[in-house]
């Protein structure tokens, strides 16, 4: 008994040291791993970390909208609509966070209501489909984050669908990340709290009757 609450505490003690540094499972989720000169886009058959459709995916610096992290965003309606995609390790059933920035372009409100859409997927499941309207000379980021379960394998497919008009004018993405739920201060009370409980049991347990 005395190993196991020894273990118990040693476990709780790292967790407590890593719970405000959740790591980030996307690869290049913020697309700064290619270098785009300030003031340029480029389309590029792929970016480091993910795949995506015949037609690309477009990658700004500073043209038509900043970015909401770093320098660098991406835009999925290049020659006309296509998609990122990137496979996660996920483990089954496990709970995560997906959060990501989305804008529509900027002074796209006249192209109409979906000329920014864009459907998010995890594995075969839709998330959500992002749709707005812009008509600001700036990107108007909005940040949304979900509860999304591993699935079934070791991996997880995360992918974004341009789903609106395909008229080279798109929405914006940036700053995506998956990370594992980090526990609340009270969950470290609660855990804190029974294992004392463990060990008034042990101790009473050696008392002599």
């Amino acid at each position: 008994m005395k190993y196991l609450l020894a273990s118990a505490v040693a476990a709780l003690a790292v967790t407590g040291f890593s719970a405000n540094a959740a790591t980030n499972l996307v690869t290049n989720g913020s697309f700064e791993a290619t270098t785009q000169a300030a003031g340029t886009w480029n389309i590029y058959s792929s970016l480091p970390g993910w795949t995506s459709g015949p037609r690309g995916v477009e990658l700004r610096n500073d043209v038509a909208g900043s970015a909401f992290d770093g320098n660098n965003f991406i835009e999925l309606d290049t020659t006309g609509n296509s998609f990122i995609a990137q496979a996660i390790a996920t483990s089954f059933g496990e709970h995560y966070t997906l959060s990501f920035s989305y804008s529509a372009r900027p002074g796209t409100a006249s192209l109409g209501a979906h000329s920014n859409d864009i459907l998010v997927m995890w594995g075969l499941k839709p998330i959500t489909l992002l749709s707005a309207t812009n008509a600001t000379s700036e990107h108007q980021w909005s940040t949304y984050s979900f509860d999304v379960t591993g699935s079934y394998g070791h991996s997880t497919v995360l992918s974004f669908w341009a789903l609106g008009k395909s008229d080279t004018h798109g929405g914006s993405l940036d700053n995506i990340s998956l990370t594992t739920p980090v526990p609340e201060p009270e969950t470290y009370a609660l855990m804190l709290g029974g294992l004392a409980a463990l060990g008034m049991v042990a101790r009473r347990r050696r008392q002599p009757r």
